[in-house]
């Protein structure tokens, strides 16, 4: 997701409930890999239809996202990300 998440960054995800809304365009996500669902991904929404998300990355050149893997369902979306901690306030933390 560069340059919008960068390296050791954390990301605060509110957990999306059983039967909510598809998130709206622009959002930030946390979903599994609709091949491998030992794969989480990072990505934001591009368009959103119903029950279907497609998903690309911040670097269209170096991102895998539904222009490879198609649409996502929004059952293996995990959540939306609402925040994000700073790597260098992670390690200041730390200290």
């Amino acid at each position: 997701m560069l340059p919008g998440l960068q390296p050791k960054q954390r990301l605060i995800v509110k957990v999306l409930a059983k039967g909510a809304q598809s998130p709206p365009d622009g959002t930030v996500v946390v979903c599994r890999h609709p091949g491998n669902a030992n794969l989480v991904l990072t990505k934001r929404v591009w368009r959103s239809q119903g029950q279907l998300l497609e998903l690309r990355g911040d670097n269209p050149e170096a991102s895998t996202d539904s222009r490879h893997f198609g649409q996502v369902p929004l059952e293996l979306v995990i959540g939306e990300v609402t925040a994000v901690i700073p790597a260098t306030e992670l390690t200041t933390a730390r200290n």
